[in-house]
């Protein structure tokens, strides 16, 4: 490892990245979002979940900058969670929505497992803090549970959150793979080694 390299340096900029590629899938999901609400709205025969669907597309067309803005502001608070292990929230309705993004992700961190696993080593020998996979400030939960507090302090209904966080996973978080490769590249052209790879240090 360079130790004239500033750890803070790598990961925020490493953090700054996976914004900023987080906005442009953003961009996507937006595109892609009245196309995937008429095909939820079509599943069944519900007049109900038609007019849902269709309030919510103009819901989100109106609301698209505001909800992008909020989103990325929420996921650049989390750069400063690479060196200090926040809290336990106690809030009843963030740990209610920690619990969704959970279910959220679960698909995208199995998916993902190795990749993320070899992230959190790598951070945990560069900065330290022995966070898990899960936890890591850019992991799918993390970046689930961004979304949906930006939904929720957009004031969007429960059903709207529901309705549109399928859509979040299958354009966003199943779309993570190069996002997580480039950070886990970017990582060890810094020097910081995942566990197998320290294994191999320490026998040569």
């Amino acid at each position: 490892m360079d130790q004239s390299i500033d750890p803070r340096n790598v990961f925020t900029a490493m953090h700054q990245q996976v914004t900023a590629e987080l906005l442009h899938l953003m961009d996507g999901f937006f595109s892609n979002i009245e196309d995937g609400l008429f095909e939820l709205a079509f599943r069944d025969e519900d007049e109900a979940k038609h007019k849902h669907c269709f309030d919510l597309m103009r819901e989100m067309r109106y609301r698209r900058t505001n909800l992008i803005q909020t989103f990325a502001k929420r996921m650049q608070r989390g750069v400063s969670d690479w060196f200090y292990q926040p809290p336990h929230a106690v809030n009843k309705r963030s740990d209610d929505y920690k619990a969704q993004a959970a279910a959220m992700a679960e698909k995208c961190e199995a998916h993902f497992h190795a990749l993320l696993q070899s992230i959190a080593q790598r951070a945990m020998y560069g900065t330290g803090q022995n966070t898990a996979a899960e936890d890591l400030p850019i992991s799918p939960s993390r970046i689930a549970h961004c979304f949906l507090l930006s939904c929720r302090s957009l004031k969007f209904d429960e059903d709207s959150i529901a309705t549109v966080q399928e859509l979040f996973g299958r354009f966003i978080l199943d779309r993570l793979g190069s996002v997580y490769g480039q950070c886990n590249q970017r990582l060890e052209r810094a020097g910081y080694v995942a566990r197998g790879e320290m294994d191999l240090v320490s026998s040569a």
